[in-house]
């Protein structure tokens, strides 16, 4: 199948999203961590917060908080929406709110039948798998899920919903080969730390992953139970990506929504323009 930017339809328009990149760096020059290195940047920021106000939630599931800025951007994108915030780890938190509920228990572990799925939208920031993920949400009745990360094939540390478009699977970082792009010093620098226990598999439990082979069945099943899917845009598009290596059909991206003659205007978005990610919204069909 061709690879989907968009399927079925969402409440906003892409002349809607341009409009509204002052009024979001507005609020991104308060935000409490300046440097959010190994959190969310700009692009997903505003990504988030972009689509948080147009469906504007009751309640707000947030799996995946580190320092707590997609916490604060959560709290001021929708002030009036309850917000539960998992993390299996809470130590990392710079930025904690008093009127966040936060939680240490996996997302499938929290009994969520006395919500109302209708106003609810889950944010998936945890690296999880993101099919099993929305098999989750679809268990629980929720239909409005963003995934902040959503790697295209042999990136990234996680089975996406882009990967399963694409029929590609996902090796586990503890059992691929190294792709064909990686550099001679990263291949070495990640067998160092194999060799000396510091790999990032044995420090973080999330890297367990079991493999899956590329398939068909997947993408079929999100087709089946999916009724709308959004890549968010980049505003954007360095002539690099963030692997160094140049844009092509490996990385099918949407169209960015600004040209590079005007990153004078917006020099944050140009300067954190890497950290793009394919985040998407998805909305998935209504349970009988």
């Amino acid at each position: 199948m061709s690879y989907p930017f968009e399927l079925g339809k969402v409440i906003w328009t892409r002349d809607e999203i341009i409009r509204a990149i002052p009024e979001f760096l507005e609020l991104y020059a308060e935000r409490p961590i300046v440097d959010n290195q190994g959190g969310m940047k700009a692009p997903h920021m505003f990504a988030v917060w972009f689509i948080c106000r147009k469906l504007n939630p009751q309640l707000i599931i947030e799996s995946g908080v580190y320092r707590g800025q997609s916490t604060w951007l959560l709290e001021k994108s929708c002030p009036q929406a309850q917000v539960v915030s998992i993390d299996v780890n809470l130590d990392f938190r710079e930025y904690i709110s008093s009127r966040v509920d936060y939680s240490n228990q996996d997302f499938s572990l929290h009994d969520w039948s006395g919500i109302d799925p209708q106003n609810t939208l889950a944010f998936f920031d945890d690296h999880q798998n993101a099919l099993t993920r929305l098999q989750q949400c679809l268990w629980f009745g929720i239909r409005h899920i963003l995934f902040d990360d959503n790697y295209p094939e042999q990136r990234g540390d996680c089975y996406s919903i882009k990967k399963a478009f694409l029929g590609c699977g996902f090796e586990p970082l503890h059992s691929q080969a190294y792709p064909p792009k990686a550099s001679f010093r990263t291949s070495l620098k990640h067998r160092v730390a194999n060799l000396l226990g510091l790999s990032p598999i044995r420090l973080t439990p999330q890297y367990e992953q079991v493999r899956i082979p590329p398939n068909v069945h997947d993408a079929k099943f999100l087709l089946k139970n999916i009724d709308s899917y959004y890549e968010f845009p980049p505003v954007y598009q360095p002539k690099l990506t963030r692997w160094h290596d140049t844009w092509d059909d490996t990385y099918p991206t949407p169209p960015f929504l600004l040209e590079e003659e005007s990153k004078g205007l917006y020099p944050l978005f140009w300067e954190e323009a890497l950290y793009y990610t394919w985040i998407c919204y998805v909305k998935l069909k209504a349970c009988l």
